[in-house]
């Protein structure tokens, strides 16, 4: 590992050389690939630069260097540093449940600052005021609230982070609610004619998909990763059952596909589904290539290689037309999960079964749905 003095400029030693600066702070230069001089940053510690330079050296050495990210993962100076870079501090540490976080996740923080704080993107953190925010707030939350929501929310988190690391002293996030969005009207969730109709109606295999969805309560990511190891049938009082285990997702990076572990615990899960479901899940199955890892949708025969987010989108916008349902595919989640409630779930029930983690969202199923009457009858039969 390289080190140095605390003399005004430290011996280069290899690639690199770790020089204090006169406000106490220690800038890294190193020579890149190409044979070029580069300043990776200023670090509040020698010991920082260090390691900064070790992961340079490490990334050279191996091939996998790329100087956005040597910069980007090197201690920023707090009196210069936008809201831009720290963001890409942040997102090159943050990691969820020991897993970095999926591509979609960091592509849309990016894109937040990028296209929603803009007016903050390129200012110093230390510079953004709670007059500033205020003056953007208003009117970006009467255009788009449910955006704005999201964008403070993130902003919130980045100054949070700011202050933990000592480079402003309190965060000038203090709009109260602006973190939350509730719409004016629940999404739409189908009703069970609409639901048969659309797996009726849909070509194979878009009607495995539909079912899936809806009677199995699965995310669209984790239908499409499905392999065949991920199914077992079983017998029970002479009834055939179908048990899915889910612990994985596709997403998408554009056209790109990405399995990736579910983020959270809960989502990793099993599932039985109902029994009238079991043939058009064997129907499926005869056609899906023998081995355990074969996925049950895949782009072309033989191809192992995942359906792309937009092919679900012409059928889908076929079979709801048909159906006389406006709604979204993830509201089939709301319709499985409502389903199973009204059965008699209990709250921990319903949870294990949609993969939450907290309480509050399996409640939203457990809400009115004009069954009172019959609710009634069967307390009046005793």
């Amino acid at each position: 590992m390289v080190s140095s003095n605390e003399a005004k400029r430290a011996p280069r030693r290899g690639m690199g050389t770790i020089e204090k600066r006169g406000n106490g702070r220690y800038r890294l230069r190193y020579t890149d690939p190409d044979g070029r001089r580069v300043t990776s940053g200023t670090f509040n510690s020698k010991q920082i630069a260090e390691v900064q330079l070790s992961r340079i050296v490490q990334a050279i050495e191996s091939g996998e260097y790329s100087r956005r990210i040597a910069t980007q993962i090197g201690d920023l100076d707090s009196k210069t540093a936008t809201l831009r870079q720290l963001g890409e501090q942040w997102r090159a540490t943050k990691t969820r449940n020991g897993q970095p976080l999926a591509i979609t996740t960091l592509r849309e923080y990016e894109r937040l600052i990028a296209n929603v704080l803009t007016s903050f993107a390129d200012i110093p953190v230390r510079l953004i005021t709670p007059g500033q925010i205020e003056k953007w707030w208003g009117p970006e939350h009467l255009r788009a609230p449910n955006q704005a929501a999201k964008a403070y929310k993130h902003l919130k988190t980045l100054m949070d982070f700011a202050v933990k690391r000592h480079w402003i002293r309190e965060s000038p996030c203090v709009i109260e609610g602006a973190t939350s969005y509730r719409p004016a009207m629940r999404p739409e969730t189908p009703n069970r004619e609409q639901v048969e109709i659309m797996v009726r109606e849909a070509r194979e295999p878009f009607d495995v998909i539909i079912a899936l969805a809806a009677w199995g309560g699965f995310r669209k990511g984790e239908i499409l990763e499905l392999r065949r190891r991920d199914f077992v049938f079983l017998e029970d009082q002479g009834e055939i059952f179908t048990r899915v285990s889910v612990d994985r997702a596709v997403t998408w990076d554009n056209l790109q596909a990405f399995t990736k572990v579910p983020k959270t615990e809960g989502s990793i899960r099993t599932v039985t589904l109902p029994e009238f479901l079991t043939e058009l899940i064997k129907r499926h199955l005869a056609t899906v290539a023998a081995y355990p890892d074969a996925l049950l949708f895949e782009r072309g025969p033989g191809s192992n290689e995942h359906w792309s987010s937009y092919k679900l989108r012409p059928e889908w916008e076929r079979v709801r037309a048909v159906a006389g349902y406006t709604g979204t595919f993830h509201s089939f989640r709301s319709f499985a999960m409502t389903e199973f409630a009204q059965l008699g779930g209990t709250l921990f029930e319903i949870m294990s079964r949609g993969g939450h983690r907290n309480t509050k969202t399996a409640m939203l199923y457990q809400r009115a749905t004009g069954r009172e009457i019959d609710l009634l009858r069967t307390l009046s039969r005793g």
